[in-house]
């Protein structure tokens, strides 16, 4: 994606990984964005853990959601400024939410337990 391709005042969600290794987003994004993550340390985190894109250096800016969320940071600061919500992801946040949704369909006798492997 690169940075003339938007309009002031977007949002971008940039949630993949690019296996060679560059990041899906133009550094002119990164550059020009707030720039929210899950985490600072994994996203910043040295290649092949973190974000492509922060391989060069992050913004000083970089907020986590977290901080958004509990209003110990500001957000967007005009209407024009573009945000940016890069994602690695946070593996022990994927399985808490796997965790509640299980136990939310078995409470309510959903869905179909299967077997994966013999043993």
């Amino acid at each position: 994606m690169l940075r003339e391709w938007l309009s002031p005042g977007v949002h971008v969600n940039s949630v993949g990984a690019n296996p060679a290794g560059r990041g899906e987003i133009d550094p002119a994004i990164v550059r020009d964005a707030l720039v929210a993550v899950e985490s600072r340390s994994s996203t910043l985190a040295p290649p092949p853990a973190g974000a492509p894109e922060f391989r060069d250096g992050a913004p000083d800016d970089v907020v986590e959601l977290g901080e958004l969320v509990s209003g110990t940071r500001k957000g967007r600061t005009s209407e024009d400024q573009i945000t940016l919500y890069k994602s690695v992801g946070v593996a022990v946040q994927d399985a808490a939410a796997a965790s509640l949704v299980l136990a939310a369909a078995r409470e309510r006798l959903m869905g179909q337990e299967i077997q994966l492997e013999d043993r």
